[in-house]
């Protein structure tokens, strides 16, 4: 079992190997945008053992072969009934430290409410970012918070409502109206009443303990609660 210390230090090299990549795909000249823990990362540091990255149709192979220079193996590849997300491939570092690389070919698509959103929507709404780690930093294609809550709405996890707290500062509530309401709309109210409901609950704030850095939990629950207006 490992002790608190050495568990901090395999998240950590964990990280490393993760922005080692992202660097590799910049270095290589590839656009690709970061979702996922490590797009949240952008906005407030939390461990993450893998990369969710949303690519281009044409430019998979290039992406294939630089992980597989770095040894990484294909152990899952997947042809999606989303729109504007044909395809899925999962990469894994096999070694005493996994770490996994996720592809997300054409767009990005939700398997709990059918919606999809395309790698032309994403990039629109989308920035440059600093995703500052412990030891290491990348800059990269960050969406928008707002976009990055869309897509968490449309997940509905508790690590997905976490992170929607995290990220809810400032909201462009217009934004997230605009591309909110696509699929299984009945799931995605359902999603925000249960985020809402969440957000009262004394454990629900303490559960971020772990998951993000910081000895503050700065996370304020009248931000999360102007998501309500969604529902009006």
């Amino acid at each position: 079992m490992f002790n608190k210390f050495e568990k901090f230090g395999t998240f950590i090299k964990r990280e490393n190997t993760i922005f080692m990549i992202l660097q590799d795909f910049i270095n290589a000249g590839l656009e690709f945008i970061v979702i996922g823990g490590y797009a949240v990362s952008a906005y407030k540091h939390r461990f993450s053992v893998d990369a969710d990255v949303v690519i281009k149709k044409e430019d998979k192979a290039k992406f294939e072969d630089i992980l597989s220079e770095r040894k990484f193996v294909k152990i899952k590849a997947l042809n999606l009934n989303h729109v504007y997300a044909p395809e899925f491939a999962s990469y894994k570092l096999n070694e005493k430290l996994p770490v996994t690389i996720d592809l997300l070919i054409g767009g990005i698509g939700s398997r709990t409410t059918d919606a999809s959103f395309s790698f032309a929507q994403l990039r629109e709404y989308s920035e440059n970012k600093k995703i500052v780690g412990v030891e290491k930093e990348v800059i990269v294609k960050i969406p928008k918070r707002e976009f990055l809550i869309i897509l968490k709405l449309h997940s509905g996890r508790l690590t997905d409502f976490r992170d929607i707290a995290a990220l809810s500062k400032n909201l462009d509530i217009e934004l997230i109206k605009k591309f909110i309401w696509i699929g299984k709309i009945s799931i995605v109210k359902d999603n925000i009443k249960r985020l809402l409901s969440l957000i009262e609950e004394k454990g629900f704030i303490d559960s971020f303990k772990g998951v993000f850095i910081g000895k503050k939990y700065d996370i304020d629950p009248d931000e999360v609660k102007k998501l309500k207006k969604l529902l009006l």
